[in-house]
């Protein structure tokens, strides 16, 4: 993978922060990613989402959202255990025809935020999406939460050539350089 070098969705005019940095894989230009590193107001969420979705062609597009929630905001008749977190549900658009790898979000369970903004436009636009939702008990994330994506990126690997298994220590390095001002330790 190399970053292609485009930087900012240019929504907050004057403010010098990347929202997001693209990267394209070298051996299959159509894998695209988009790393979102910072906060994307409400008010700008469609707005953002237009603006990078408008970048890509729509035709045999597939698209995966990795999110993360705390576990207190899952909502269940049965007690969730912080022993059961971090745990993984996933909520696709109609033109998704997948499988999967994990449950699906059960009502009145939602998907906010960006998330939402991107599910809700690709079911708009018949985009084929799914957008994995993982659960934990920790704010931010970590290496045991990055665990938790495993199954999804390996579903993932399949089509775009990654590396089956990450070592946590990779992991752990992805952790600290995106959230490090958030973490007291690893």
């Amino acid at each position: 993978m190399h970053q292609c070098g485009t930087r900012g969705a240019g929504l907050q005019p004057g403010k010098p922060a990347e929202e997001c940095v693209f990267y394209r894989q070298k051996d299959n230009p159509s894998v695209l990613i988009c790393q979102v590193t910072c906060y994307v107001a409400e008010d700008q969420l469609f707005q953002w989402t237009e603006k990078v979705f408008d970048c890509l062609q729509h035709r045999e597009l597939n698209v995966t959202v990795l999110s993360d929630s705390t576990v207190a905001e899952y909502k269940t008749a049965d007690y969730v255990s912080c022993s059961s977190a971090p745990f993984l549900r996933s909520l696709h658009s109609g033109a998704f025809t997948g499988q999967p790898v994990c449950q699906s979000l059960e009502q009145p369970n939602i998907v906010t935020g960006l998330s939402a903004a991107v599910l809700n436009h690709c079911e708009v636009h018949r985009i084929a999406a799914v957008v994995y939702q993982c659960y934990s008990d920790v704010i931010g994330l970590d290496s045991v939460t990055m665990e938790t994506y495993k199954p999804a990126l390996t579903k993932l690997g399949k089509s775009i050539q990654l590396d089956p298994s990450p070592s946590t220590d990779v992991l752990r390095k992805f952790v600290r350089n995106t959230n490090i001002q958030s973490n007291l330790y690893i």
